[in-house]
């Protein structure tokens, strides 16, 4: 949203007085809905490699977790795994 359509809203809004405020409000917020960043390359790049590491990570801990015994390595697995999904999950909010 550039700042000519901001004025432009703040003139409407000084035309039209504080009957309108709900509408114009409306109408700005279905505009900014609209207007979505594109992720840059970097956050491509750190997304594949947080991915990519979540996976690597999962068959390193799951490997290592057999020498444990069944119920430990179970255990080990369960709580590694719920980490790495903790990971994705606030890399994929804070996105």
């Amino acid at each position: 949203m550039s700042t000519d359509e901001l004025r432009a809203a703040a003139a409407t809004r000084r035309e039209l007085g504080h009957d309108y405020d709900d509408a114009i409000l409306l109408s700005l917020a279905e505009r900014l809905q609209r207007v979505r960043r594109r992720p840059t390359l970097f956050q491509e790049t750190v997304t594949l490699v947080i991915a990519l590491g979540s996976i690597g990570l999962g068959i390193l801990v799951a490997l290592s977790a057999a020498q444990l015994g069944a119920v430990g390595g179970t255990f080990a697995t369960i709580i590694a795994w719920i980490c790495i999904a903790v990971i994705n999950v606030a890399h994929a909010r804070s996105r």
